[in-house]
C-alpha cells in the first residue's frame, strides 16, 4: 500500500510538470559551444525560475565540458551595451546565449479555484532562446521553451534545462 502511495505520488507530480521546446538553426553553422556566456532577461517574478533553470543549466554544460557564466539583466538596468559587450570580452566566450521572457503563465487560486480578486501563482513561462556569434547581430540558433510546473520550481528548471540541451545536442552545438 505504501508503495502504490508514493508511486501515485510521484505520478502526479511528474505529470504536472511539462517542457516543450521548438529550434532553428541556420544552416551555415557549424560551430560548437565550448564557453558560454548565458544573458537572462525576464520579470522580477520569473527570477526564482531562473535561478534554478541557469544552475541547472550550468551544471549540465560544466558536465560536458563547457564553461558558461549568467548575467541577470534587471528590467530597469542602467547598464550601456558597451559595458554588456565588456563582461562578454572579459570572459572570452566563443557563444553567446540570451534567454528573454515573452510569456508569464499564473494559475489562479482562491480557496476554490474560481472568481474576481484571486491570487495567482506563476506556473509557467514562455522563453525566447537566441545563440549568437561574436560581433553579430543576427542569431545563428532561436529556440521557442515553454516551461510549466505545478509543483515547484525545481521539477519545471530541471526539466526545461534538459529539453534546452536535448535540443542543443539534437541540432549539434554540443
Amino acid at each position: 500500500m505504501k508503495k502504490a502511495l508514493v508511486f501515485g505520488f510521484l505520478f502526479l507530480a511528474t505529470s504536472c510538470v511539462t517542457s516543450k521546446i521548438t529550434s532553428n538553426k541556420s544552416p551555415n553553422f557549424n560551430e560548437k559551444i565550448s564557453k558560454l556566456y548565458v544573458m537572462v532577461k525576464g520579470t522580477d517574478s520569473a527570477k526564482p525560475f531562473f535561478y534554478s533553470f541557469t544552475d541547472e543549466l550550468r551544471a549540465s554544460l560544466k558536465s560536458k565540458g563547457i564553461e558558461s557564466t549568467v548575467k541577470y539583466i534587471d528590467p530597469l538596468s542602467l547598464e550601456s551595451e558597451s559595458d554588456i559587450n565588456q563582461g562578454i570580452n572579459d570572459f572570452g566566450a566563443n557563444l553567446i546565449m540570451i534567454i528573454n521572457q515573452t510569456e508569464s503563465r499564473t494559475t489562479v487560486n482562491n480557496g476554490y479555484g474560481w472568481g474576481w480578486g484571486s491570487s495567482g501563482t506563476n506556473t509557467g513561462g514562455t522563453f525566447d532562446v537566441q545563440i549568437f556569434q561574436l560581433n553579430s547581430k543576427n542569431p545563428v540558433w532561436r529556440a521557442n521553451l515553454k516551461a510549466d510546473g505545478s509543483f515547484g520550481l525545481k521539477s519545471s528548471a530541471k526539466l526545461a534545462c534538459e529539453k534546452l540541451i536535448g535540443k542543443l545536442l539534437q541540432d549539434s552545438l554540443l
